[in-house]
């Protein structure tokens, strides 16, 4: 059997947020172009595009840890920071529009924002090195243009590079919208991220497959008026030695603990004695 975690729905989502990204980047230079203020267009566009991308980012991530059941939690962890971070900078950004005589100058804040996106990025990346992931590179891109896009915003706090650092937000603004749509093309409808696959995940592929052909079994039934036999459904048939068997193989692989172990297989014998 082979196993397919990303949900249709899934995907649905992954393309349609490339396309929403793609459309927006090319709506921004556009319009940039033809009114001949790119520059002051792109800051504020681009910034748009960067906070949307990471709010769609951050979901993509936690339904993707939601399809896989996996017990990698750094996914999910990654998907709640770049929503939470994201609607910091959104924030602070939107201070700083509405209220740019406070006297503190947020665009430090959103610096401090934009670094931290980059070094967790690049603590994912590293992670995803070190166990082979294949988008461990497209997580190392995306936190370069995070990092330039920092580093674009604190430059404009100096008169002399206000120009320079404007453009170089712009840039890394609209790279890091290309970088993103790169990122969930790639990691989750030309490849699927495998690597995310436990035993234990399986198993509960596998649970819940057999439980939604016993369901068409119903269905089917009550038509046909006879019962049809569903089909790959073998955990409903399996011998308490079996079932036994199985829960030791997944505490001595280490998915579940050996209080866990006991409960379960006490469980077991308590519904079959």
């Amino acid at each position: 059997m082979e196993n397919k975690f990303l949900k249709r729905e899934t995907k649905v989502f992954a393309v349609t947020t490339s396309v929403l990204i793609g459309i927006a980047l090319m709506v921004l230079v556009i319009i940039g172009l033809v009114a001949g203020t790119f520059l002051n267009i792109s800051i504020i566009g681009s910034s748009v595009i960067v906070f949307a991308s990471g709010i769609f980012m951050g979901s993509m991530q936690i339904r993707v840890f939601s399809d896989y059941k996996s017990q990698k939690k750094y996914l999910c962890a990654d998907g709640i920071f770049y929503i939470c971070l994201t609607i910091l900078v959104l924030m602070a950004a939107l201070v700083y529009v509405f209220v740019p005589e406070s006297e503190f100058d947020l665009r430090y804040f959103i610096f401090v924002f934009a670094l931290a996106f980059a070094v967790w990025k690049i603590i994912i990346a590293v992670l995803g090195f070190k166990n082979k992931n294949f988008n461990a590179f497209a997580e190392l891109i995306i936190a370069t243009f995070w990092l330039l896009s920092g580093v674009g915003v604190l430059l404009t706090t100096f008169d002399s590079f206000v120009n320079v650092g404007s453009y170089i937000m712009c840039v890394s603004n609209y790279l890091l919208g290309i970088a993103t749509i790169f990122y969930i093309l790639f990691s989750y409808i030309f490849k699927e991220p495998n690597f995310l696959i436990t035993e234990q995940a399986k198993l509960i592929l596998e649970q819940e497959q057999q439980e939604k052909a016993a369901r068409i079994n119903r269905f089917n039934a009550r038509f046909d008026g006879g019962q049809v036999q569903p089909q790959n459904v073998t955990n409903k048939d399996d011998s308490l030695e079996d079932k036994i068997a199985k829960l030791n193989s997944l505490k001595e692989k280490g998915f579940i603990s050996e209080e866990e172990y006991e409960k379960r297989k006490q469980a077991l014998l308590d519904k079959e004695l």
